[in-house]
């Protein structure tokens, strides 16, 4: 009872904020990460139905790709406001990287409405090659993010490190598995386009896994926090086992509960990371606690994101029932 009361005395508004923020990141790595692996699939789509699979997962994005991508901006404000001497500094160190990411949405977003209006193919082709390339990029400069703000030292980014590096190749794949597993019950009604996207999603989820490992050892050395904590409080154990459910889902084209497996184990992840971040908002010395902007702020803020999720919560659900069955009829257009 004494250490729960110690505990409790030590939580504060700013803990309430940081825990808003990952959920925020979780909302935004279902939402617009899977937006992100449908474009990777966009650009490998091979086959007779290369077509077909290209045109659902135009569907699938369409009527939802600027929603989902909210929770990005929502992520960036409230840590701009609730710790803004972190922002500052996180900001400044990664401007390079950050930038890139900002252009690549807009690109991304720019190209996928362009596409779906231009008549001329050459020009469409252009198009698609510019979406699937911002797509590839963004995750990937997430997963560096990602790794830059668990491992010691400076933010300074560096791809010859392995453990930065094959998180990037982590998040990216993580992503590609999200959106062809979301694909599979898409494409309820084709079931030789859902054959495709279960190979797709079973294939990233190898790479996904092994990308894990590859960072978990290569980052003993340079994230051993990290590494230590994700070990030690079970999350290591956890993900893997839902790694190898989701695969084992797919494998018995258990298509609604491999997609439940997999939000489970891309929610777990990026949970995973914040645990190993624990106190630390960005290395080296800014914690919740050193960094939270003044006490009145952070009520504020709480009280906006309450009266906020009044409203936006049920709005974000009707748009998803209402475009669900639309998408997989073919009857929306590309972008909205």
């Amino acid at each position: 009872m004494d250490r729960l009361s110690r505990t409790s005395r030590r939580m504060g508004p700013e803990h309430a904020v940081g825990a808003i923020i990952v959920l925020g990141l979780v909302l935004y790595v279902l939402g617009g990460g899977a937006d992100f692996g449908g474009g990777v699939w966009d650009l490998l789509a091979s086959g007779p139905r290369k077509d077909a699979q290209r045109a659902l997962i135009e569907r699938a994005i369409g009527p939802v790709w600027e929603a989902n991508h909210v929770w990005f901006v929502f992520v960036f404000v409230l840590l701009f406001s609730a710790f803004p001497p972190a922002f500052a500094h996180l900001t400044t160190q990664l401007f390079d990287l950050l930038t890139a990411y900002a252009l690549g949405i807009v690109l991304r977003g720019s190209a996928f409405t362009f596409r779906h209006y231009e008549t001329d193919a050459a020009k469409r082709r252009r198009y698609g090659a510019l979406f699937s390339a911002a797509s590839i990029v963004c995750p990937l400069i997430l997963g560096v993010t990602g790794a830059l703000l668990v491992r010691d030292g400076p933010l300074t980014p560096d791809l010859r490190d392995p453990f930065v590096l094959a998180s990037g190749v982590f998040f990216l794949a993580l992503v590609a598995a999200l959106a062809a597993t979301y694909l599979t019950v898409e494409a309820a009604a084709d079931a030789a386009l859902r054959e495709d996207f279960r190979r797709r999603a079973l294939a990233a989820l190898v790479v996904a896994g092994v990308a894990s490992w590859v960072a978990l050892l290569a980052g003993r050395g340079t994230a051993a926090l990290l590494v230590s904590r994700v070990a030690g409080r079970g999350v290591a154990g956890v993900t893997t086992f839902l790694g190898v459910a989701s695969i084992a889902l797919l494998a018995r084209r258990r298509f609604e509960l491999a997609r439940a497996a997999v939000v489970a184990l891309a929610g777990t992840v990026v949970v995973g990371w914040a645990i190993a971040k624990g106190e630390l908002v960005v290395a080296p010395s800014f914690t919740l606690a050193s960094s939270k902007a003044h006490p009145a702020t952070l009520e504020v803020l709480l009280i906006a994101c309450g009266v906020g999720a009044v409203v936006l919560v049920p709005s974000l659900w009707l748009l998803f029932r209402i475009f669900a069955p639309i998408r997989r009829k073919g009857d929306v257009p590309g972008a909205a």
